[in-house]
């Protein structure tokens, strides 16, 4: 198909596999846009898009799905009309509603889900159902021109509750739409490996960027003992 010939002839590539994959990306924002423009454009059978929130006029520094046009619409709308026009051969789902525990179970069961998100509470939802339901999770986080990335492997890697043990509120942070823009790329990459079993991912890593030094840095993950979500992998094996 001449749509993807560029990437099908990458060993390993099997776009019939991409055919068939689910993955469910929450968050149609800075992260969202970048992970979605490039998972439909790879051809991913089945993406479900996840957000509540209308488009607002400062999103438009980093949430290139939607334009100047676009505000006081559901960003699902907006987002499902540019994929659709991007690749009409992507099935895409949009659930235009706010994640919380009570609705979770509305992500089903993708074979990946994309943490695309901006806030901790929610984040921390996806999650504690990931691990429930053993689903591979992509996880990225932006500030001003820094962000991080990392894969959660339910069973074999430390979870979002122990990377991120005592959630506090806090005020909304500063982002580059740049930043945004690399770290969804980064989280796209990560799907992408894990659906075709290429190279080796950021499981039990966290990937550290800072673009104004362009220092990339990566660090273990760790188990927290007591974790209530995963349980610290059995406290870390009872310590060894």
């Amino acid at each position: 198909m001449p749509r993807y010939d560029r990437q099908v002839t990458i060993p390993g590539w099997d776009q019939e596999k991409l055919r068939r994959a689910h993955v469910a990306v929450v968050g149609v924002g800075g992260l969202g846009s970048a992970v979605l423009y490039y998972l439909t454009a790879a051809g991913v059978g089945r993406i479900s898009l996840v957000d509540g929130d209308v488009v607002e006029e400062s999103n438009l520094n980093r949430q290139v799905l939607h334009f100047t046009s676009d505000v006081g619409r559901h960003k699902v709308v907006s987002a499902l009309e540019k994929l659709k026009s991007l690749n009409p051969e992507v099935t895409l789902e949009p659930l235009s509603s706010e994640l919380t525990a009570e609705n979770v179970a509305i992500l089903g069961n993708p074979d990946v889900l994309v943490d695309a998100l901006d806030d901790l509470k929610t984040r921390l939802i996806v999650n504690e159902y990931a691990v429930e339901n053993r689903i591979p999770l992509v996880h990225a986080a932006v500030e001003g021109f820094q962000g991080l990335v990392t894969t959660i492997v339910p069973g074999s890697t430390p979870c979002l509750a122990c990377i991120y043990p005592e959630p506090k509120a806090r005020a909304t942070s500063p982002v580059v739409g740049v930043t945004a823009g690399l770290l969804g790329l980064m989280e796209a990459a990560e799907v992408l490996k894990l659906l075709l079993g290429l190279g080796e991912e950021l499981s039990g890593r966290l990937l550290m960027v800072d673009i104004l030094s362009w220092e990339f840095r990566s660090i273990e993950a760790k188990f927290r003992r007591g974790c209530p979500v995963c349980g610290g992998r059995k406290d870390a094996e009872s310590s060894e």
